[in-house]
């Protein structure tokens, strides 16, 4: 997943036409330093506008710039690529795309209970998991949701006070670390701890006793 970058009234034009497959663009000369310089796994959204008519448009996702050129995704969030010509706005700005996945990652982080001990899964979807293990009590487990944002993070919580009785081993997903290790037990009670996704396969756990 990419991470959006945003600049304060960016805006240019094309210095020459291009068609609706190229993947470049020259933007007015001296303008490039007003747009975000993305770099691995960053982004940035722009839009083009028609100069003549002001209704035609296309969503790009920007994935470099070197001066005053950018590298884009063409045609993004349900726009098609068009031919564009020399003085055609470029603008970058605020689109629903982005609105929306802000949105969801709010609305998503949701808390739920856990009651029973032995495996439980964890998703993309979770904010805090509440360990609530009052019947078929047993160690637990669970892995961490490899589709996790950078910065996301999730908490576990022993609402019984009985992680000493019964641990809890939290699993790294494939290929990925937590503080460089392949697993945490959390086996003290009435913990409660948070685990963050950083970026580049490394978590980091926190935890409150």
């Amino acid at each position: 997943m990419s991470t959006f970058l945003f600049n304060n009234n960016a805006t240019s034009t094309l210095a020459g036409a291009i068609t609706n497959v190229a993947t470049t663009a020259n933007l007015s000369p001296g303008s490039g330093a007003l747009f975000p310089n993305p770099s691995t796994g960053q982004i940035f959204a722009a839009t083009l506008i028609d100069a003549a008519t002001g209704t035609l448009n296309e969503i790009v996702y920007v994935t470099g710039r070197a001066t005053d050129t950018v590298t884009m995704l063409r045609a993004q969030e349900g726009t098609t690529a068009l031919n564009w010509s020399a003085g055609d706005f470029f603008i970058h700005q605020l689109t629903a795309g982005q609105m929306t996945g802000f949105l969801q990652a709010v609305a998503t982080a949701t808390a739920r209970i856990v009651t029973l001990s032995g495996v439980f899964s964890m998703s993309t979807t979770d904010g805090s998991i509440g360990l609530n293990r009052t019947t078929s009590l047993a160690a637990s487990s669970t892995t961490l949701p490899g589709g996790a944002a950078v910065g996301q993070a999730f908490m576990i919580s022993d609402l019984q006070g009985n992680f000493q009785a019964f641990p809890v081993t939290v699993n790294a997903p494939g290929g990925m670390t937590i503080s460089n290790q392949s697993s945490i037990v959390l086996n003290v009670n009435h913990k409660k701890a948070s685990f963050t996704y950083y970026g580049s396969n490394v978590w980091d756990v926190g935890g409150v006793y």
